[in-house]
């Protein structure tokens, strides 16, 4: 791993971790460009090579957190490669990786890296806290915003709220009728009717 390739999309005092994490494995990491889908991926290769991509489009704190995120999957799967992507064994590998490394993001994130590090989710998107922190300039609303029966627009489709379920809300394509649930922190479009 050279660790100087992407030592610019990291923030202060975090290329330590890196490497105390992933000292011991032949790891490459990769920056990518911006995907929709995902935000970071993991994989194990043949001859027990490993390879990390992040999108470099990142802020430095959320490509650090991503790139934890990525790490916990290299360490949880390689001392099992049996245990479940996002199971118990990884989530208390990020758990730990997360609350070791919290000086390295900002005073006024530590609070909401510590909550998500109780019980990590697969997706960051699931704690609106850390999605609102790292999208202060957005340009829609979030799901949550909205109240229900209005109608918003995501990815060119026209959704109506039907109804909040748990964290999720349930939603319905107004040209398919099927129904979708959203996260609380999806950013949509509102429209006015």
């Amino acid at each position: 791993m050279n660790a100087s390739t992407f030592e610019n999309f990291l923030p202060e005092h975090s290329i330590q971790f890196i490497k105390n994490w992933t000292e011991g494995y032949d790891l490459s990491i990769k920056i990518s460009f911006s995907r929709k889908s995902k935000l970071g991926d993991y994989r194990s290769l043949p001859n027990q090579k490993h390879q990390i991509s992040i999108n470099g489009d990142l802020e430095k704190e959320l490509f650090f957190f991503v790139l934890t995120h990525e790490i916990a999957h290299l360490i949880s799967l390689s001392e099992n490669p049996k245990i479940r992507s996002h199971g118990k064994e990884w989530k208390d590998c990020f758990s730990a990786l997360l609350r070791e490394s919290i000086s390295v993001y900002p005073e006024d994130l530590q609070p909401l890296i510590l909550l998500f590090s109780k019980n990590p989710k697969a997706n960051y998107m699931a704690s609106p806290e850390i999605v609102r922190y790292f999208n202060p300039n957005k340009k829609g609303n979030f799901v949550e915003d909205l109240c229900i029966g209005n109608v918003f627009e995501f990815k060119n489709e026209r959704y109506q709220i039907i109804a909040k379920q748990k964290k999720r809300y349930l939603c319905e394509n107004l040209s398919s009728g099927r129904k979708y649930l959203f996260r609380a922190c999806a950013e949509v479009k509102k429209i006015d009717t």
